[in-house]
């Protein structure tokens, strides 16, 4: 039997997968890493914890075949957190922890940048933002300007270099959230390159998602494919997505549609789906900061205990919860801006803990709702399909049907990254296994939810340009 080897790097842990030819999975392991918050606009990892929980987990998942079977898998897929961060030296050592998309050190320099703006998003369909590579990187080369054959990059970079034993490359799709990968060349821009003051050799040479990318040098596997962790989970199902937009609810939520060629929505971002020798194919991506995290706020700020065990209750009595304005990690598309403070309205303190709870839940799917709109503006979506893990509230998905209109499946995958890795590494065969899913959540008549909508809007609106003024 032919074997598919996948490797997910995530932000809490590293997976391995074994699929067979056909893309069922026959086996995988899971290694947790550890997350650092040195100020508060700080998010750090130690490349030397992600690598080892990577190399850890492959050892572990290999070694539940038989060893007469572990020479039978034909082909390495990665995925890895895109927007993370690093300096490394020419001989594999890092230089600088790994700094994740929720840092913001990179902003002074984004603001001195705000006249190219315009140029930047351009060319590379992202709005000028520290939440992606370029500042992180300008700020490393700063601080290590004097290293010899530094070498900066994104982390599916530094993981490649490390497990093939050599190389400075990446794919495609790593490299345009680095805001630094021209769309119509799809290599490096030198004028944006320039206005970050990034040598470009201290750059990956850029390579298509499909790729050869080398030889895993512990077990011998060819890498054949490697991409970003949501644009791989839109592959976990082969080719099976016809008009469905897929929703994932992480500590950010994403939303990715089809864009059809040409199409362009100048609020959101263009992202790449896959590349080959042949050509590369686009998504429509729209983003929320504040999922999980806000989740996570409201426990930091409100001090409840045992959220999640409470939320399937409160969502189901709760009728009529107050606003809650969710800029908690500054607002995504199609805003891109800061935001003021996160706050309830009204802003008394009379709510109670169950309230506060649903309003934050909702306000995640407001913020959703405002991309989809732009979306259906250009793309007929039919259905949503959504998955992480706040998908498993029932009474966030019936609400989001409730909201957009459209059935919501949920598809329970937590695996979604790994098998679209796999699913691109195997070359994308026509016959691949959908996940299934839980029966889908039919859209219902909710007048309440839909004037709160608008409401949070109105708000919204009043409050950002109070902030700003």
């Amino acid at each position: 039997m032919d074997y598919l080897l996948a490797i997910d790097q995530g932000t809490h842990a590293s997976r391995a997968l074994l699929f067979d030819a056909c893309g069922r999975r026959l086996a995988g392991q899971v290694v947790a890493i550890g997350l650092t918050r040195p100020a508060a606009d700080r998010a750090e990892q130690d490349p030397g914890e992600i690598l080892a929980s990577v190399r850890d987990s492959v050892s572990r998942v290999i070694a539940e075949l038989p060893p007469r079977e572990r020479g039978n898998i034909r082909a390495c897929g990665i995925s890895t957190q895109r927007s993370t961060v690093l300096a490394w030296s020419a001989g594999g050592a890092p230089l600088s922890p790994a700094i994740g998309w929720q840092d913001l050190r990179g902003a002074p320099l984004v603001e001195a940048l705000r006249a190219q703006a315009r140029a930047i998003r351009e060319q590379t369909g992202l709005p000028l933002s520290p939440h992606y590579g370029a500042s992180k990187l300008h700020w490393l080369h700063q601080l290590l300007a004097g290293e010899p054959s530094l070498r900066l990059g994104p982390l599916a970079a530094f993981l490649l270099n490390q497990l093939t034993g050599g190389g400075h490359r990446v794919d495609h799709a790593n490299a345009q959230r680095m805001q630094l990968l021209n769309l119509s060349t799809l290599n490096w821009s030198p004028q944006i390159a320039d206005w970050f003051s990034l040598p470009l050799d201290t750059l990956p040479a850029c390579r298509p998602v499909i790729d050869d990318h080398g030889i895993l040098g512990d077990h011998d596997i060819p890498v054949t494919a490697v991409c970003g962790d949501q644009n791989a989970a839109w592959h976990s199902e082969g080719r099976q997505h016809g008009r469905c937009a897929r929703i994932n609810l992480g500590t950010g939520a994403f939303i990715l549609a089809a864009q059809r060629p040409g199409e362009d929505i100048p609020e959101l971002l263009s992202t790449l789906s896959v590349s080959d020798a042949h050509g590369a194919d686009w998504l429509i991506e729209g983003t929320v900061n504040g999922a999980g995290a806000a989740l996570q706020w409201l426990i930091d700020t409100c001090q409840i205990e045992d959220l999640f065990e409470h939320l399937p209750r409160w969502l189901e009595q709760v009728q009529q919860p107050p606003l809650f304005l969710n800029t908690v990690g500054g607002l995504g598309s199609p805003w891109w801006r800061q935001g003021p403070p996160p706050a309830f309205v009204p802003e008394d303190t009379s709510s109670t803990p169950a309230e506060r709870a649903v309003a934050v839940v909702e306000s995640i799917l407001f913020l959703l709702q405002c991309n989809l709109e732009r979306i259906l503006g250009k793309t007929p979506v039919e259905c949503l399909k959504l998955s992480g893990g706040l998908s498993r509230l029932d009474g966030l998905c019936q609400k989001l049907a409730n909201l957009s209109g459209l059935e919501v499946e949920r598809c329970d995958d937590p695996e979604a990254s790994a098998r679209g890795a796999a699913w691109l590494a195997a070359g994308c065969p026509d016959e691949w296994p959908g996940t299934g899913g839980s029966p889908a959540f039919q859209p219902l008549p909710d007048a309440p939810l839909r004037a709160r909508f608008r409401a949070f809007l109105e708000h919204l609106q009043e409050s950002c340009e109070v902030y700003e003024s």
